[in-house]
């Protein structure tokens, strides 16, 4: 046995060291040859043990000393509020991973990129990181308005542990990466934001990292810019890299990041596949209820009382999957008869992007009259929207569509999941189908 493994150690250092070659190398039955795998170092990149992070806010910091003094002598006590971004926090992040971090505004998601920088020290638990991490969270921290953009280059580089030497090969792919080649040595007080913050990230993204921060990045410069730094994080995954982005856009983090995490009130909420871990923030942000931007007017002679989705079996519902059927239903009541209602909807992306506006007038479903309660369902049988949260407007109005009888604008939300359909871009899918003719085949009574 002891032979197999001194064998075993010998062909895995000539495997390094071929100069070194045994004088009889172990035979091999034809045709298969040996190959040497490294060991896998079974430690993460990142490990963070219950991390919680404090902050302490000066609730009376506005009103001076004075209130601070009379604050002591009534016996409030400081006026100092603790505030925990982060709440015990365990989490592994693998060599070469590339993980999202997800979550609500104030979730605590750039406080654990900070904590991961080294930039902010844990209360409690334990943050272990191995490797050289870039940090693409104050990009230009460090520049000086006086200096050039050249000279900038070389000053924020040092602070990331690079010399001149290292530096200069680097220099003109850095300032062909930003686009600043006719401003370069321009002092960068003159630059626009968007010339200092593009001159940052391209300093950072050539620092040869073992480690990625990203927090919101890559929406620095036009489109093209967006594009050419997206294809640059590709290259640091195809590199083994280690990437840690923070992001509100669900389509970059679908395409970038095969798990995610979601953090919410600085705990961490879910881990797990990326679709998965959407959908988990998909109904915590329906299960809050809230509508920003609800308003109503009109002369009420019908009124919408009540707004509600519900599942095809008639269930009230706000979390659906794409192909679903959806149920939209609004009981009205008028006080006295009104004749040729048009009843109206409107479905929005939460960001504000209008999808459609059917009514029962177009749709060619048109009602006679409406005196006392009643309701308008409208029905789709396979919705074509894809996973995101969605705002309702419904209206009736007269049937020139001219005078408003009621109209609630932003007046219910509903949520799709993922599970429906595999199709992430976008917004809605066409449920359409694809096929395939090899070779060219020209159409009947066209010319070859």
């Amino acid at each position: 046995m002891w032979h197999a493994v001194i064998l075993s150690f010998r062909n895995r250092r000539d495997a390094h060291a071929p100069a070194r070659r045994q004088a009889h190398p172990l035979r091999l039955p034809p045709g298969r040859r040996l190959r040497y795998t490294p060991p896998v170092s079974a430690s993460p990149a990142v490990a963070l043990d219950g991390v919680s992070k404090r902050f302490l806010i000066d609730r009376h910091r506005a009103g001076g000393l004075k209130d601070r003094i009379l604050d002591r002598l009534a016996g409030r006590g400081s006026g100092r509020e603790e505030l925990w971004a982060l709440r015990g926090v365990s989490l592994e992040i693998a060599r070469g991973e590339t993980l999202a971090v997800i979550g609500p505004n104030g979730g605590g998601k750039s406080t654990l990129l900070q904590v991961i920088a080294g930039i902010l020290e844990p209360d409690e638990g334990r943050a272990t990181v191995r490797g050289r991490v870039t940090s693409l969270l104050e990009l230009g921290a460090g520049f000086t308005a006086d200096l050039t953009g050249r000279e900038n280059i070389f000053l924020n580089a040092s602070l990331h542990g690079l010399t001149r030497r290292e530096v200069a090969p680097r220099l003109d792919a850095i300032i062909a990466f930003a686009e600043l080649e006719r401003f370069i040595d321009m002092p960068v007080r003159n630059y626009s934001s968007g010339m200092y913050m593009r001159l940052g990230l391209a300093v950072a993204v050539h620092l040869d990292p073992e480690i990625v921060l990203v927090d919101e990045a890559f929406a620095v410069g036009d489109e093209a810019f967006q594009r050419k730094s997206l294809h640059r994080l590709r290259e640091f995954q195809q590199q083994g890299v280690t990437i840690v982005l923070v992001s509100h856009d669900p389509l970059l983090v679908e395409r970038t990041a095969p798990r995610a995490v979601l953090l919410s009130g600085g705990r961490l909420v879910h881990a797990g596949r990326t679709p998965e871990t959407l959908a988990v923030y998909h109904q915590l942000a329906s299960a809050d209820g809230f509508v920003p931007g609800e308003h109503r007017w009109g002369s009420k002679a019908v009124r919408i009382e009540h707004v509600e989705t519900r599942t095809e079996d008639g269930r009230p519902a706000d979390v659906f999957r794409t192909g679903q059927t959806l149920v939209l239903a609004m009981r009205y009541a008028s006080e006295a008869r009104v004749v040729r209602p048009v009843f109206g909807l409107a479905v929005y992306h939460e960001d504000g992007a209008h999808l459609t506006g059917p009514n029962t007038r177009m749709s060619g479903f048109p009602i006679d009259s409406v005196e006392g309660p009643g309701e308008i369902r409208f029905t789709v049988a396979r919705l074509p929207l894809l996973p995101g949260r969605y705002v309702l407007s419904v209206s009736v109005y007269d049937h020139e569509l001219a005078d408003a009888y009621d109209h609630r604008e932003r007046v219910a939300s509903f949520t799709v999941v993922e599970g429906g359909t595999l199709e992430r871009f976008g917004l809605i899918t066409l449920h359409g189908s694809w096929d395939h003719v090899a070779g060219h085949r020209p159409a009947a009574g066209s010319v070859a």
